[in-house]
């Protein structure tokens, strides 16, 4: 191979290497960007060794056909967290060397390339003092940055980077944990500046004036420095990075849930009740147990807290869209999203689902960019003037919070290795970087052609500058120009720049609603929304877009018709087909954010809406339930929605979901109003509405119906009858959710038996959730917990840690070993519910005693015995024979092996460290799926096993060997929890520290052994 590591950009690139992990050749570029020295090989990959004087060498997995470049590093740069280009195609950015107790303030640097070699070498400093400053973003010849408690304005006017002054714009917001402060300074296309609230919230204010603050209440919010406006956007992930596309949408990221999408803000709703809670929605649609897997390389450190969280997402941050337009169609649409923790950078494809998107791996069982670096610290991604994507590494050892960080593991750990670093990459396709043409945005003719350029940066900075700089009569006609001859892209930013200068005309806007780019009507209908009233014409136009065909634009429709002036003329000469169109639109399979927007667009006509709909069977559930919900505002609304039930076609599941949006809603002075239509539902033979219609009685303070009376009492006996059918006996369980605790308790205990159907134990269990103050259910839970099946235990175990009441019956369950400490997967957040997160002194004594902040360990002396075992080099080949006849009768690895305990398969993506302490003590958090069972039938069969599978009826029971045994709940004599994993103690016994070492060499590289290449 041909390499020469002293060239001028100090690169070296490497192509077409076949890693050791199985990839297929050709698949991934391996680059290593440290300007000199001597080659080496590590993890299968050439990289360039340093001298001394340089930092530790990277080595770096990147797709192949693309090219990663270390544009920047310490002492150029250090304690990086952002970084923006402004019109001059200079790097400004930000750093943070307080992270993490807030010890020095940040700082701004502008970096230089002074050869031209895209390589930066010399810097300068713009600004310091910016508190813990976390982001940063060009504007009007100067920078705003989020400097917490404050909103800065760093003033450059004559922009040669010396700045004139600081101005504080707005105070307000809150500081703590420098992870949760507000953060993602980015321009709107719609002339707003949006913010991500980062999780500390605070209530801000335009200074000095804190009278009138804006409490952020969990929210993210925008604001508009000119016009002193600012409103709460919507649901915050509570993460670092905000994300917006090319028309606006709003992308977030936060630690687990690593890509999310606000459907639609919060102005819409105003205050109005809703089904759903937000407008926040999770768009993986890879998760696996709540989060998704991503693909680490190399071998990976031993997680701080968390263990099971090895190799899935859950230090997501720095999310970004990519609008670069450099990289191939493949990459349009794509959300990037780095993790902090595991030291890569994963990419999403988007595509339409309903009014939202769903979020797609851009590639199989492997990421776009991986370091076996563990200090490489992704924690911010911004598209640059080429197109190319600008990596922001802050390099630190340790980058999780001290916070969540136990005190004893803290203490053997250096927070401050790595705050004189930091690093900044580029990723570029190779041979497709456009050179950046800072002239371009040194004219108005320039600024004008921008608007069409295909990378989103160029875009926007030319829309900001046309913005700030003012627009001429000349170019406000070739603004309009655009908004017929341009490409999609022109037509958006003259849409909006035309708007801020009051020169956009209805005919304009009907225009565009007429476009076939559904994202361009939806940006239409946003812009029509302050003039619905005064047109009849544009009103019209925008109700026709309930009627499209895309869910999204239907969504949009309705929302901006929620604007509609209800006394206002048009509306008043539009009233019809305005309700027709709605009609339409409700007949269109709604998803939960169509429904939300139809019933926010039908207002004070939801009742008339919700009667046409009711014998409709294309309307669905949550539609009728979210019209319900609006319609109970007014006492005539809820009169209607409950006069129209007893007629209608609606499932018996979905009256019982409207009838519970009218229990959350009704006013109890409207019982005289309602009483009477909810007489004639108890009346209408539907036993099964019986409980909603007592809780809505409840909510008006009326008394009991007899007919809930009556069916109560009778269920106490039905609910215990098991020889009716499991169905009727769940229902009779639901008629006693009002039922008083101890008229009830003895049937809800019976319902937890193992031979009870699952659903049953369930209900049962949420039922007595409901009873915070009745200190004997955690009491009778712990006498019975190894008799509860596993899902239920599982439940139980949630109740007796959530509710205090009952941490005394817990503690006491474990002291006695009722309860297996592995059993209640302690934590970090569990283990503190207990250790820290309680006020009674004596529940901390008791739980310090059984565990402590840095985990939980019963087998101290083995772990100390085998330790040596994590110093050894072992042989995977060996290790494949210790796992042979050690394991593999009861664990599948690849091929091998019997599947009764949990597939290892996937096991390389935890550490070594963590390896060991499952292996040695696997009942310090045993997943309850395999814990232990003993089973006795009638016919006097004995089986221990772990509980594969269960339904109402039988236990599926998975022996050591892989035997199965299926067992009619009815055959059932006896059957407990013997409290502990199916794995054994005491390996340590049976192999040495050097075998230990060999199969936990075959445990993270095993693939290799199993599958050796030719």
């Amino acid at each position: 191979m041909d390499s020469n590591p002293n060239t001028a950009t100090g690169t070296a690139i490497y192509t077409n290497r076949k890693r050791t992990t199985g990839e297929n050749p050709g698949r991934f570029c391996i680059r290593n960007l440290i300007g000199y020295g001597s080659f080496g090989l590590f993890f299968g990959c050439l990289f360039v060794a340093c001298t001394p004087k340089e930092p530790a060498a990277e080595s770096f997995a990147v797709l192949s056909g693309f090219e990663l470049t270390r544009v920047a590093a310490e002492p150029l740069v250090k304690d990086p967290v952002a970084l923006a280009f402004d019109e001059k195609g200079h790097a400004l950015v930000l750093e943070m060397p307080g992270y993490p107790f807030g010890e020095a303030q940040s700082r701004i640097v502008v970096l230089k390339d002074t050869d031209g070699d895209g390589v930066f070498d010399g810097k300068h400093v713009f600004a310091e003092g910016l508190q813990q400053a976390t982001s940063l973003l060009p504007y009007k010849k100067g920078v705003l940055v989020a400097a917490p408690p404050y909103l800065l304005f760093v003033r450059d006017d004559n922009q040669d980077y010396v700045p004139e002054q600081v101005d504080t714009l707005m105070g307000g917001f809150s500081t703590g944990n420098l992870q949760h402060n507000y953060n993602g300074l980015s321009h709107g296309p719609d002339n707003w500046i949006y913010a991500a609230n980062g999780g500390n919230d605070g209530a801000p204010y335009w200074w000095p004036d804190s009278t009138d603050q804006m409490p952020l209440r969990g929210q993210d919010f925008r604001f508009q420095p000119d016009s002193g406006q600012m409103e709460r956007l919507g649901e915050s992930s509570g993460g670092f990075g905000l994300a917006l596309d090319p028309y606006g949408r709003v992308f977030e990221t936060h630690n687990m849930e690593h890509i999310s999408h606000l459907v639609f803000p919060d102005t819409y709703i105003a205050g109005q009740p809703l089904l759903i809670g937000h407008t926040l929605e999770n768009i993986s649609d890879h998760e696996e147990h709540g989060t998704s897997r991503i693909y680490p390389i190399g071998e990976q450190e031993a997680r701080i807290n968390h263990p099971e969280q090895s190799g899935y997402f859950s230090g997501s941050c720095g999310i970004m869209y990519y609008g670069g337009g450099a990289f191939g169609p493949e990459y349009e649409n794509t959300v990037w999203v780095a993790d902090v923790v595991l030291n890569l950078i994963h990419v999403d494809k988007l595509q339409p689902r309903g009014a939202s998107f769903s979020a797609s791996r851009l590639l199989e069982e492997q990421e776009f960019l991986a370091s076996t670096d563990r200090s490489f610290r992704p924690v911010n991604m911004t598209v640059g003037p080429d197109g190319s994507i600008f990596v922001v590494d802050m390099y630190r050892q340790v980058i999780e919070h001290p916070e969540w960080i136990p005190d004893a593991i803290e203490d053997t750990l250096d927070l401050g290795a790595g705050m004189d670093q930091g690093r900044i990459y580029r990723i570029s396709r190779t041979g497709s970087a456009e050179p950046f043409d800072a002239a371009r945005f040194t004219s108005e003719g320039g600024l004008l052609e921008s608007l069409s350029h295909p990378n989103q940066w160029v875009r926007t900075t030319a829309h900001r500058l046309l913005v700030e700089q003012g627009v001429s009569g000349k170019s406000l006609k070739q603004l309009r120009t655009l908004l017929t001859a341009g490409n999609a892209y022109a037509k958006l930013h003259a849409a909006y720049i035309l708007k801020h200068r009051d020169a956009l005309a209805e005919t304009d806007l009907i225009q565009l609603l007429a476009t076939e780019n559904r994202a361009l009507q939806e940006v239409a209908l946003r812009l029509a929304e302050t003039r619905l009233d005064s047109s009849t014409a544009l009103a019209g136009a925008c109700i026709e877009m309930l009627r499209s065909d895309d869910a999204r634009v239907r969504m949009q429709a309705a929302l901006s018709l929620s604007r509609f002036d209800r006394n206002g003329t048009a509306f008043q000469d539009l009233s019809k087909p305005f309700f027709e169109a709605l009609l339409d639109a409700s007949r269109n399979e709604p998803d939960d954010f169509n429904s939300a927007a139809l019933a926010l667009a039908a207002r004070e006509q939801s009742a008339r809406l919700f009667a046409e709909l009711v014998n409709d069977q294309r309307a669905p559930g949550n539609l009728l339930a979210s019209l319900a919900l609006q319609a109970s505002q007014e006492a005539d609304g809820a009169l209607a929605v409950l006069g129209a039930l007893p007629e209608s076609s609606v499932s018996i599941p979905d009256q019982k979901r409207v009838i519970q949006q009218l229990t959350n809603n009704v006013n109890p002075g409207w019982a005289g109003t309602l009483e009477t239509p909810i007489s004639r539902l108890e009346a209408s033979g539907r036993p099964d509405l019986l409980p909603e219609l007592a809780a809505l009685r409840k909510r008006l303070r009326l008394p009991e119906s007899e007919q809930f009376l009556a069916h109560s009492q009778a269920a106490l006996v039905q609910v215990a009858d098991r020889s009716l059918p499991d169905s009727v006996r769940i229902r009779q369980l639901d008629l006693l959710e009002l039922v008083p605790y101890p008229k009830k308790a003895g049937v809800l205990f019976a319902c937890l038996n193992n031979n009870q159907p699952s659903q049953l134990q369930q209900r049962a269990l949420r039922q007595l959730a409901n009873y915070p103050g009745e200190k004997e259910i955690g009491v009778r839970i712990v006498s019975m917990w190894r008799e509860l099946s596993p899902q239920t235990r599982r439940y139980a175990g949630d109740l007796l840690l959530y509710r205090e009441v009952h941490h005394d019956a817990l503690l006491t369950g474990l002291e006695n070993g009722v309860i297996n400490i592995g059993e209640m997967n302690f934590d970090l957040e569990r283990r503190r519910q207990l250790l820290w997160w309680t006020e009674d002194e004596n529940t901390k004594r008791r739980a310090e005693k059984l565990f402590s902040d840095s985990g939980v360990s019963n087998r101290g002396e083995a772990l100390a015995q085998m330790k040596p075992a994590l110093s050894m080099q072992g042989s995977a080949q060996r290790g494949k024979e210790v796992f042979e006849l050690v394991c593999a009768n009861c664990h599948q690895f690849g091929d091998l092996g019997a599947q009764v305990g949990p597939s290892l398969t996937d096991i390389g993506r935890k550490s070594k460290e963590t390896l060991l302490h499952d292996i040695l003590d696997p009942n310090a958090a045993a997943d309850p799926q395999y814990i232990n069972h003993r089973l006795e039938t009638t016919a006097g069969s004995v089986h221990m096993g772990i509980i594969a599978s269960e339904t109402d009826q039988a236990l599926t029971m998975k022996k050591i060997g892989g035997e199965s045994v299926v067992v009619n709940k009815n055959d059932i004599k006896s059957f407990r929890s013997l409290g502990t994993s199916l794995m054994m103690e005491g390996l340590e016994n049976t192999m040495s520290p050097a075998e230990m070492a060999d199969l936990l060499a075959y445990l993270q590289g095993g693939s290799a052994v199993q599958n050796p290449e030719p």
